[in-house]
């Protein structure tokens, strides 16, 4: 019978329940009477979506700012919105200009087809994402184009600086690249980065008291040096205690340059002839005259044929060391730490890359005064911070190249005093702070 009519089970209980319970009358389906739901609905047409774009553009226009270039993803051209903006705030405010414009008795779009519309018809269109350690000077071009709008001249002055800064900033983050292919490319090349991670505390625990929260544990200082070689990035962190700090130089560019030859040492001096050095423009720890001397004395030292130093421009300086860091970071907030043993097993399981070394009472590197070592046979070079290239060539010994941006013209600077120093003399090590009593009884008594 199912078959011969054509319907199922289910169709059947239902006409026997109606025969029951109403007889032989019609059946009436249940949505009769009901409004159908297309009547609460919008029609899409280009009534619609072409005054939604004008607005959004409009919107652009009045609240926009370019993209700040700090990701790789950025480089196409973006607008963002502030970061107090969201999609519910701009749509309240297209909302109200919508019934500006109409009669409040017409159908608005909703929010999601609003959303929707927006992400299809401006995808380039989006909202700056909270950051610190943002460039100066591209915060200060966004305030200028901000309060220039009204002005058209002021307006395009400005956005044609800022433009150039731009520019500047891309052309550093390319030779930033190219360093990268370079070194995957040819073996004689070493690509080396480093930098100084947010100190981490011990102990720690992610499930942490609240008031552990006012009191000062134990810093432990991360250093990073990573080498891009054959695609294979590693990056060596060294591991530095509280009271393993070298004695008069703290975080100094001294203390900087000790775990870089250290690391020099382990993986980028043999059957390399060329070393590209890429870091951040602190002038405290990297772009100073203690390290161009450094730099200098290696290629005395025939390390390497040439030695490239380059500078990032400031604010633009995320690069792989970060990376790695982040990857720490994230092992790190998850388990608890009471030793630096701690530390470094969580370093040596964040990522594949990650390697950690500790100071170990001075067994795996010492701390040697370069400062003294070098500073009665160098001269400091001038304006050094207006530069971010630096090439130092085993062809013209004790001389630096130097140029303010990549493929830039150099100007070359004389370092050495003279002749008489000892390039194969040792500089003195240096001994280590020691925790003072009363830092010692804080810790134990109350971390």
């Amino acid at each position: 019978f199912l078959k011969l009519c054509g319907i199922n089970d289910y169709l059947l209980g239902t006409l026997q329940n109606h025969l029951h319970t109403e007889g032989l009358s019609e059946r009436i389906h249940g949505n009769i009477g009901r409004i159908p739901m297309t009547d609460n609905r919008v029609f899409l047409n280009s009534e619609i979506t072409f005054p939604l774009k004008q607005f959004l553009v409009q919107y652009s226009c009045i609240h926009g700012l370019p993209s700040p270039l700090r990701h790789r993803n950025d480089s196409n051209t973006f607008i963002y919105l502030p970061t107090d903006r969201t999609y519910t705030s701009v749509y309240k405010e297209y909302k109200d200009y919508y019934y500006t414009e109409h009669d409040e008795s017409n159908q608005i779009i909703s929010y999601y087809t609003f959303r929707r519309l927006w992400i299809e018809m401006m995808p380039y269109l989006k909202f700056q994402a909270p950051a610190s350690d943002l460039c100066e000077i591209c915060e200060g071009f966004k305030a200028k184009i901000k309060v220039a709008k009204s002005d058209a001249d002021e307006h395009e002055k400005v956005q044609i600086q800022y433009e150039n800064h731009q520019k500047l900033a891309k052309l550093e983050r390319q030779h930033y690249n190219d360093n990268i292919e370079k070194s995957k490319n040819d073996l004689t090349i070493a690509h080396v980065c480093y930098d100084w991670a947010q100190n981490v505390f011990i102990s720690y625990s992610p499930q942490q008291v609240g008031s552990i929260y006012f009191k000062s544990a134990s810093s432990v200082h991360l250093f990073g040096v990573c080498k891009t070689e054959g695609g294979q990035n590693h990056q060596l962190n060294f591991v530095i205690g509280e009271n393993e700090l070298p004695k008069g130089t703290s975080k100094s560019a001294n203390t900087t340059i000790n775990m870089v030859y250290n690391s020099l040492q382990k993986f980028a001096q043999n059957g390399k002839k060329h070393l590209q050095i890429t870091c951040d423009n602190c002038t405290g720890q990297n772009k100073n005259n203690l390290s161009l001397w450094f730099w200098s004395w290696l290629v005395m030292l025939n390390w390497y044929e040439d030695i490239t130093v380059n500078f990032m421009i400031p604010g633009h300086t995320k690069f792989i060391c970060d990376s790695f860091f982040g990857h720490i970071k994230k092992v790190y907030w998850k388990h608890k730490v009471n030793t630096i043993n701690d530390v470094k097993n969580i370093i040596n399981n964040s990522s594949n890359g990650n390697e950690a070394i500790l100071y170990d009472n001075g067994i795996n590197w010492n701390w040697y005064d370069f400062s003294a070592f070098f500073k009665n046979h160098f001269v400091p070079l001038p304006n050094i911070t207006q530069f971010h290239h630096f090439r130092f060539s085993s062809e013209d010994i004790g001389k630096v190249y130097v140029s303010k941006e990549s493929g830039g013209v150099e100007s070359c600077y004389k370092l050495l005093k003279s002749d008489n120093f000892n390039k194969n003399s040792k500089p003195d090590l240096i001994t280590t702070v020691s925790l003072t009593e009363e830092r010692q009884n804080y810790l134990y008594s109350k971390i």
